[in-house]
């Protein structure tokens, strides 16, 4: 069976680091191979296992440890295919792979697991799938990779809902959504139709009126994106520097990792955050026929030749030059989930009362 991409066990550029596929076969593939004492099953390269391991009396590292009662410190369930994490817990490598800042000290054995780069915010989020049968939160929960949704949720959860996780290009490796955005497995969109684009090419790309049209692309530039935690545990990884309030980042570049900053959210409230790290990420600027020009990143952009998704097909618009009134019309843009407010910038106070009733 086919193997994950390498770049899902590290949060390193793959211009900086060589990428050796350990435990691979000629074709692509990795050995399915089963523990014999507890019967989980792992593909030899997902979990790590050289070759001259695998044999019918072959144990995972949990079973080879006697740690049998052990569950993930991520997502608090017991089995699995577990390895043992820098602080004497234990963590599932589907869990390792979706925390962003977890890391794999040997990436070719996948342990041990350093945890000490994530948030501890993290460890506060409420996973939507279980939280309702919970009667605490617990482990830690990831966000949904749909643009700015806040949804939370554990990977494993994730997974028994149905959800995918699919790779994606560094820095965020792998890519999951919630319920809401969850959708079947775009195979036509696989590396080979995700190839760069030239200036000049047409293309199809959301207008600023939420319809989609035909463009051109007139510019490949790069983005910063910064990755915040915010005061109540969320978080959001694709802002941009004008979003920070309290520092012209345009001018003086983003803040030191631990600041604390002012955001403006997309409701035009400012919300207290600390600052994590920025990314930079290949944009690509496309020009509608009316000669507005908006970014958007290489997933948000499709060429005149590849299938459409249906969300896509049922907003797309044929525009002609005689017609571009029809820019004009704005689609009715649906509210963000509200954050906690932080009420010192502010000018109205939040009342004890009301504060609690947000956080429920």
């Amino acid at each position: 069976m086919a193997s994950s991409p390498e770049m899902c066990f590290t949060t390193t550029n793959n211009s900086e680091v060589h990428f050796s596929s350990p435990y691979l076969e000629e074709d692509g593939t990795s050995q399915l191979l089963s523990c014999s004492q507890c019967s989980v099953r792992v593909h030899t390269s997902w979990y790590g296992v050289p070759s001259e391991s695998v044999s019918s009396r072959w144990k995972c590292a949990r079973c080879q440890a006697n740690a049998v009662p052990e569950d993930c410190c991520l997502c608090s369930l017991r089995g699995g295919a577990l390895h043992r994490a820098n602080n004497d817990k234990w963590v599932h490598v589907l869990c390792a792979v979706a925390v962003l800042e977890a890391r794999f000290v040997n990436l070719a054995d996948r342990s041990p697991v350093d945890l000490s780069g994530i948030p501890l915010q993290r460890f506060k989020l409420k996973c939507f799938y279980c939280k309702k049968r919970m009667r605490k939160g617990s482990g830690c929960c990831v966000q949904c990779s749909h643009g700015r949704c806040p949804t939370s949720f554990h990977a494993t959860c994730a997974q028994a809902a149905g959800v995918l996780m699919q790779p994606d290009d560094w820095p965020f490796v792998v890519y999951m959504t919630c319920w809401r955005h969850k959708g079947p497995v775009n195979t036509a969109r696989n590396k080979a139709s995700m190839r760069e684009l030239e200036v000049g090419q047409k293309v199809i790309c959301k207008h600023k009126n939420g319809r989609y049209y035909r463009c051109e692309v007139a510019e490949l530039t790069n983005a910063t994106f910064y990755e915040v935690v915010f005061d109540d545990g969320s978080f959001s990884d694709n802002l941009f520097p004008e979003d920070i309030a309290n520092r012209d980042c345009v001018l003086l570049g983003p803040p030191a990792e631990g600041d604390a900053v002012q955001v403006r959210w997309t409701d035009g409230l400012i919300y207290g955050a600390k600052f994590v790290t920025a990314h930079t990420i290949p944009m690509y600027q496309v020009e509608f026929e009316d000669a507005s020009q908006l970014s958007a990143k290489r997933d948000d952009v499709y060429t005149l030749d590849e299938e459409l998704p249906k969300r896509v097909k049922s907003r797309l618009s044929v525009l002609t030059l005689g017609s571009s009134r029809i820019f004009t019309q704005q689609v009715k843009r649906h509210s963000k989930r509200q954050r906690v407010i932080n009420s010192r910038y502010r000018e109205d106070f939040i009342e004890p009362v009301i504060y609690r009733a947000i956080m429920e």
